[in-house]
Parts: C-alpha cells; sequence; structure tokens
C-alpha cells in the first residue's frame, strides 16, 4: 500500500485576485465560482480544476457547470420574437445559491413561493381558535422566510419593493380575516401584527449584510469584491444612459443617508472601524428612519 500524507490547510488561504483587483473565485459549501473577463479564460480553466478535484477525491458535474455573461443589452438588441432583449438577458434568469441574479424577477419568484406557502398553511389561517400571534409566528416562520430568501442582497426600484410589500399585506389580511367589504389601514394593520413592511426589513438585512462584509477578513472575497468596485468605478468606462439599480448604488445611498460616503479606499477603512462596533452600526441603522 501507498500512503499519501497531504497537508490539511486549517485557514482560508488568499483568494487568487485578477491585476485590476477583482476577486476571481468564491466558494460557498459545495458551490464554487469562478471568474474572468473572457469565457474562453474560464473554458480553459475547467480542466485544470476538474484535475485538482479530482486529486481529492471530489467530483464536478459538468451538467449543472454554468458559463453566465454579465452584461446589459443594448437598446438595438432583440430576442428572436423581436421583443428588446434588455431586461431579460440571460444572466437575469441564472441562479446563484438559490436567487435569481436579477433582484427583480427574484422578487417576483419569491412572491411566488411565498403565496404557494401560505397557501399550504391555509387551515391555519382559518381556524378561528388559534390566537392571532400564534398564527403570526407560524407565518414568520413558514412563509416570511421563504419570501425574504437573500433578501439582503437585493437592489430593486421602488415599485418592486412595492409589489413586495403588497404580497406581505394581502397575507395579513387573510390570517386576520380582513375581506371586503370589510377594510382596514395599512398602518393599522401593520400595529396590530406587531410587524413592519418587507421592503424595510430588507433595508435592515441589507444593511447587517454589509457590516458583516466590512467586519470580515480583509481577503475575503466579499471585501475584495467592495474593494474591487470602489477603487474601479471611477477608472472604468460608464454606459451611456441611465444605469441600472445594482448593490453598490444603492449601499451608496443607504450609507449617504447617515452622511458617509464611499468613493475611496480610505472610505473603506472607516466604514471598518465604524462596523467593528456592532451596536454602534446598528444605531446607525437606527437613526435614519426607512420610510
Amino acid at each position: 500500500k501507498q500512503w499519501y500524507q497531504r497537508r490539511v490547510v486549517t485557514h482560508r488561504p488568499t483568494p487568487p485576485i485578477g491585476e485590476t483587483g477583482m476577486p476571481l473565485e468564491s466558494e460557498y459549501s459545495d458551490d464554487v465560482d469562478f471568474m474572468a473577463t473572457s469565457k474562453e479564460e474560464l473554458e480553459n480553466l475547467l480542466p485544470v480544476v476538474k484535475q485538482v478535484f479530482n486529486e481529492w477525491n471530489l467530483q464536478i458535474n459538468e451538467s449543472k457547470t454554468e458559463f453566465v455573461d454579465f452584461r446589459i443589452a443594448g437598446k438595438d438588441e432583440f430576442k428572436d420574437d423581436g421583443t428588446p432583449l434588455r431586461g431579460s438577458e440571460e444572466w437575469c434568469s441564472s441562479k446563484l445559491l438559490g436567487s435569481l441574479m436579477c433582484c427583480t424577477k427574484d422578487i417576483f419568484h419569491r412572491c411566488i413561493l411565498g403565496n404557494a406557502a401560505f397557501q399550504s398553511f391555509k387551515k391555519v389561517w382559518m381556524r378561528s381558535k388559534i390566537p392571532l400571534d400564534k398564527k403570526l409566528k407560524v407565518y414568520e416562520a413558514q412563509v416570511v422566510s421563504v419570501i425574504m430568501y437573500n433578501a439582503s442582497c437585493w437592489a430593486a426600484p421602488a415599485a418592486v419593493m412595492e409589489k413586495l410589500d403588497i404580497c406581505h399585506r394581502k397575507h395579513l389580511r387573510a390570517i386576520m380575516n380582513v375581506r371586503y367589504p370589510s377594510m382596514i389601514s395599512n398602518k393599522t394593520l401593520y400595529l396590530r401584527c406587531n410587524t413592519c413592511p418587507l421592503s424595510e426589513r430588507v433595508q435592515l438585512a441589507r444593511w447587517k449584510l454589509l457590516g458583516h462584509v466590512l467586519r470580515s477578513p480583509e481577503n475575503s472575497p466579499a471585501q475584495s469584491a467592495l474593494c474591487f468596485v470602489v477603487n474601479q468605478v471611477t477608472i472604468l468606462p460608464g454606459r451611456r444612459g441611465r444605469h441600472r439599480i445594482n448593490l453598490f448604488d444603492v449601499l451608496k445611498s443607504d450609507l449617504k443617508n447617515r452622511d458617509i460616503s464611499l468613493n475611496d479606499y480610505s472610505d473603506i477603512l472607516n466604514l471598518r472601524m465604524l462596523a467593528s462596533d456592532r451596536k454602534r452600526w446598528q444605531d446607525m441603522f437606527d437613526l435614519v428612519d426607512p420610510g
């Protein structure tokens, strides 16, 4: 028998970073993502990755391996049926860790899943003997958790977030058995259910995620991605016309509401110092009224 001794890395090694500072890989559980500026680089990388993984008795499922091109289609690009391609690019329907890469499509998809989960507990909502607070606990655990999955990464227009709140209020009214012609204002509904709009909870989740990223190791993929965006946003040429809403712009808006800038690396260092105090970071969110 031949015995092989391999060194097991107990800490995360420094992930590879491109010449521009862009992180080239990220891992979560058994999912691995590799990034590059061209598809050819990724195609050349695939056989190398398979060989390395095989040395550790790990297999790559090529049927689940996807090559996704993240780009925004031009106004003059159309699909086969003649409809505009912009807003329906291939990457919009691509999934990562269970979420669609397009926030708008993901929110609509989450609302559909939430409605299905809500209907599966219809008998619970209809039973008058179950107290309202018990129903709401079940609703939070079984429905809201489905709708709000990965909500900390959402960056969607206000109209889309309103659709999310409408879905939420529809569920709450059904739980309280409020049906036409009976009426209840949105404010009273939230007070009676001791909750708030889901759009506000998305803001809180996004703020908490930013704090976690800032407190993570400097060589983590999330920190590297943040530094890359901040450093390159003033270098790379922008697109003509109105830009689509993205997570970085939403985060900058959240920070601007608290008189904090995010324009260069020194601002990241300042944010890291602020986020190191969890209590202070939470208080900073409470200073701004989400409404």
